[in-house]
């Protein structure tokens, strides 16, 4: 369930509240603000609605010739509960999730900051001592804190979308995840000596069908308010970093054959884009539009001079 505002000019606000009841939504408020810096009155139209209606809304409203981002803002907050004549079965659907807090979602998570990268370079360090080890504690331990899953979605979702920012800046990301756990692995087998002892290596096949699998649960909980991220991402780390960790203890404590490195170099790669591959498929199967993503990236371009806000989340503005 969301609340979607529009902040609109105030002879704007009754077309944008005919997109809303067009849509089949019932209720539709409109209140007056005043906007300091721009030292005028608007006009703040609002629903309180299920997510696909919230969908549909923000996409009506993206398209509109009414919605200038020169002069309007559209915000996005998920809303705990709605008691209203709406009947709970149509109120709390949760699929599909508006592209708007999706997209800045990525975006958001895939900024390459000192938290994201401390984050990295600890989860780093474990994976690269349960390799050494073979310890399941040690990588599941680093899979929960290693962060993989939404960059490696943002490289999809921004070729998918047309938004080439944010694939650039999620491509980043897992490169940066790729060398700090590359180094990490370097460090640890500096420190611990070997020999390597992990070995649980799936061939590239089934890397491929693994990878399918994880990607598109990643998808499907993209699409769903009540998605439970957090555990695929844990899935998700393990069959990316676990490779540069090995990469790294393997060049201090010794590499071993050509045929073995380069079917793990292989299985790297089919990993990297069998998830975001499965996951874009996955979103398009239940439902989701790619114009829509399209539409949003549209107006995300032009916002990096504007408000910084177009979905669920204000942002940074992008450099």
């Amino acid at each position: 369930m969301h609340e979607i505002r529009a902040t609109v000019p105030v002879e704007r606000s009754a077309a944008i509240a005919r997109l809303a009841l067009d849509q089949g939504i019932q209720n539709v408020s409109i209140y007056e603000i005043f906007v300091h810096g721009a030292e005028t009155c608007k006009h703040v139209v609002s629903v309180e609605v299920s997510t696909p209606k919230a969908d549909d809304f923000i996409d009506a409203v993206l398209a509109s010739p009414h919605f200038d981002r020169k002069d309007c803002s559209l915000s996005s907050r998920q809303l705990r509960a709605v008691v209203n004549s709406q009947s709970l079965a149509d109120l709390t659907y949760p699929m599909v999730e508006p592209a708007p807090d999706v997209i800045e979602d990525l975006w958001q998570l895939s900024f390459v900051t000192p938290s994201y990268a401390g984050r990295a370079a600890g989860g780093a360090i474990l994976m690269a001592a349960g390799v050494v080890h073979n310890s399941p504690v040690e990588i599941v331990v680093a899979a929960l804190i290693l962060p993989f899953l939404a960059q490696v979605l943002g490289v999809g979702f921004g070729v998918w979308a047309g938004d080439w920012g944010l694939a650039r800046r999620g491509a980043l990301a897992v490169l940066t995840s790729a060398v700090l756990a590359y180094c990490m692995g370097l460090l640890v087998a500096s420190l611990t000596g070997g020999p390597v002892r992990f070995h649980e290596f799936q061939s590239p096949l089934a890397s491929f069908a693994i990878s399918g699998v994880i990607g598109a649960a990643a998808g499907l909980s993209e699409a769903d308010d009540v998605g439970r991220r957090y555990m695929i991402g844990v899935a998700a780390a393990v069959q990316f970093s676990i490779f540069p960790s090995w990469f790294g203890t393997a060049t201090i404590l010794g590499v071993p054959g050509r045929d073995i490195v380069l079917t793990r170099v292989a299985s790297f790669a089919i990993n990297l884009v069998t998830m975001p591959v499965a996951a874009m498929i996955a979103y398009a199967v239940v439902g989701s539009r790619r114009s829509r993503f399209q539409r949003v990236a549209h107006r995300s371009r032009f916002t990096r001079s504007g408000t910084g806000q177009i979905g669920g989340r204000s942002r940074p503005e992008r450099p």
